[in-house]
């Protein structure tokens, strides 16, 4: 019976399967969590160095320049060139898009 459903095509009987497995799944890992886990005040709050956070949410600014130095400044001949030819215009990256994928179909249409 199951050989059948999941021959040669998309079954929904099988998706159905999956997704129920995936969700049982899903809150047996959720049940493992904390039971004593109470939320107060202050947890779920951003850690500033120890300082009291202001009241309002929205001045709240972490800056991340300093996060990834060594990472950006090891590939920095890398990532140099990248940032240069970043302009924000939408055109420009629908146009590499455009032109990546015409020359993936042509590479794969060749080995085809």
């Amino acid at each position: 019976m199951i050989d059948i459903v999941l021959r040669d095509m998309w079954s929904p009987i099988a998706l159905i399967i999956v997704v129920l497995l995936m969700g049982l799944i899903t809150y047996m890992i959720y049940n493992l969590g904390n039971p004593a886990y109470k939320r107060t005040k202050h947890k779920g709050e951003p850690f500033i160095s120890g300082n009291k956070p202001p009241s309002d949410v929205s001045m709240i600014q972490v800056g991340g320049d300093n996060v990834f130095w060594g990472f950006t400044h090891a590939l920095r001949k890398y990532i140099d060139p990248l940032v240069k030819g970043h302009t924000g215009i939408v055109n420009d990256y629908v146009y590499w898009f455009v032109i990546t994928l015409a020359l993936v179909l042509i590479y794969v249409y060749i080995l085809i």
